[in-house]
């Protein structure tokens, strides 16, 4: 790898210097030599430096290569426009200290080379996030941490001692304090594709680096590679370097100056890791499909696990400027397979427009929505009623969980809304929606069968009923279960039977006495109602 001969002429430009670049095929330069009399064969790749009496006209007509010289006398029209070579010519008395800064410019950008071949080397292993992080620290000598949009911290440097409030959070927290930032969060600058140096110039600042040994001296206003500003809220100053993949920002790459100072090499390495952490970052197909929203993330983040405290969700909440009305309700949507996200892109649209102003995910192949729970009967019918068809016409199935109030417990109320739809399939193939409220006896029958029999906890009596049904070819059973499941209103259940009343009364007292219950006794009736539902969980109680 080598540097370009214009790069160094662009760092010598308080020398004025003049380029005449005739040769084009050979301007990378991959060293640098001191230009002597003695030299007799030269280097197409190498950049000589050395004053105009070292330059031996006759030894050079027939070479390709670059010079650089530095001296106060004329150059010759014709070794100007030579088309073998290129010069680059700096009206200097020449000196080794000029020498010497020449030197360090190509070993700076020669470090950077180095650099990249080593963050190569990482990604290649690819060991995640944190493996990037740790070799950022570093190259840079400086802590650093990565941050998404709505900066939650995914990943910092491990191993960093560094006695300072934003650390703590960082390293402790897993966040940024919402105070802290809430300054910076409506300035433009933010969605620069620069990096930003924030210049702390508050006078408590305790952390106060030493440039006395930067040779590449600190980063200044006028600088080019940066966006340069003053902030006097920071106590210890850094360099914010957003994360785009293409047009759309994923987070922010932020690395503190704790330990030494910024230079110049450090921006042009900073953006080369910004772009490997871009890379790593899109590994997760979510980034790389999706035009997520601070809510959505915020979501995303909660099915995770990635926040774990009500401290962490309510500076989540505020960077991602969403409001929830509780109770909340969580429907989760599944497919025969994985939804894509090119289904997901196109048919979030129908959900979102059916619970208004409800959050709506991608979640390990499942859609997921929070919306806030449906209190008034009629909009409540109304909106599962378009629900319904949607899920038909998509051949799709929703489970809806309990109200909640603590999004903390989020995951939780999602599996609620996976197993309601797991046991109402068990029990019904012609439905698309599954309430857990419905099932939660069924979910308590699923946790219990792997210890007891279920049937030992039905009342003994079914049994017997079940018998009498076997010999007599009498159909009691399911009479019982539909006036049972109706709540005793046995003017609904003869209507739904198409018997008379007189006829179920008979057939329901037949029942008692061949039971020897009293289906008026609380205890009783819960008893076989509870029996009932353990016979249709295991499927011999079908009607």
């Amino acid at each position: 790898m080598g540097i370009l001969i214009n790069s160094i002429i662009d760092k010598l430009k308080q020398y004025k210097p003049k380029s005449y670049i005739n040769n084009k095929n050979i301007t990378t330069i991959e060293s640098v030599k001191y230009l002597d009399n003695n030299i007799k064969y030269f280097h197409s790749n190498t950049l000589y430096v050395g004053e105009l009496s070292k330059f031996a006209v006759s030894n050079l007509i027939l070479h390709q290569t670059n010079f650089l010289i530095i001296s106060k006398l004329q150059m010759p029209f014709p070794i100007k426009t030579n088309k073998n070579i290129n010069i680059v010519l700096i009206n200097e008395d020449f000196t080794l200290s000029m020498f010497n800064k020449i030197l360090d410019i190509f070993f700076q950008y020669q470090n950077i080379d180095t650099n990249s071949l080593r963050l190569l080397e990482v990604l290649s292993k690819n060991t995640g996030l944190q493996n990037i992080i740790n070799s950022a620290s570093k190259l840079l000598g400086n802590p650093a941490y990565i941050s998404n949009t709505n900066f939650k911290i995914l990943s910092f440097t491990e191993g960093i001692k560094l006695d300072h409030p934003l650390w703590q959070d960082v390293a402790l927290k897993g966040y940024q304090q919402y105070e802290s930032l809430q300054s910076l969060l409506t300035d433009a600058i933010l969605d620069a594709k620069i990096p930003i140096y924030f210049k702390s110039t508050n006078n408590k600042n305790r952390y106060t680096i030493d440039y006395s040994n930067n040779r590449e001296g600190k980063l200044r206003p006028n600088s080019k590679s940066i966006i340069y500003k003053e902030n006097n809220k920071f106590t210890i100053s850094r360099i914010w370097s957003n994360i785009y993949a293409g047009n759309k920002l994923l987070g922010q790459f932020i690395v503190l100056e704790a330990f030494k100072p910024f230079t110049e090499s450090d921006i042009r390495l900073i953006k080369l890791l910004s772009n490997a952490i871009s890379i790593e970052l899109q590994k997760h197909k979510y980034y790389e499909s999706t035009n997520i929203t601070n809510e959505e993330l915020l979501l995303l983040q909660l099915l995770d696990g990635k926040i774990v405290n009500r401290e962490a969700l309510d500076e989540n909440i505020k960077f991602a400027h969403c409001t929830f009305k509780y109770p909340l309700n969580l429907i989760g949507i599944i497919n025969k397979n994985s939804i894509s996200y090119i289904q997901f892109s196109y048919i979030k649209t129908f959900f979102k427009k059916i619970f208004h102003d409800s959050i709506c995910v991608l979640y390990k192949g499942n859609i997921v929505i929070v919306a806030s729970y449906v209190q008034d009967k009629t909009l409540y019918e109304t909106c599962f009623k378009k629900l319904n068809k949607v899920l038909k016409d998509l051949d799709m199935l929703c489970g809806i969980s309990r109200p909640f109030y603590n999004l903390l417990d989020i995951n939780k109320y999602y599996n609620q809304s996976l197993k309601s739809i797991e046991l109402g399939r068990h029990l019904t193939n012609n439905k698309f929606i599954f309430f857990y409220d419905s099932y939660i006896l069924q979910h308590i029958f699923s946790l219990c069968s792997s210890e007891e029999s279920l049937k030992d906890f039905c009342h003994p009596s079914i049994f017997k009923l079940i018998t009498y049904d076997s010999v007599y070819k009498t159909d009691y059973l399911k009479n019982l279960y539909l006036y049972v499941m109706n709540f005793k209103n046995q003017s609904k259940l003869a209507e739904l039977m198409h018997v008379h009343r007189n006829t179920l009364h008979y057939r329901i007292s037949k029942i008692e006495e061949i039971m020897n219950v009293d289906l008026n006794n609380v205890d009783e009736f819960f008893s076989i109602y509870l029996s009932l539902k353990i016979l249709e969980y295991l499927g011999e109680c079908l009607i």
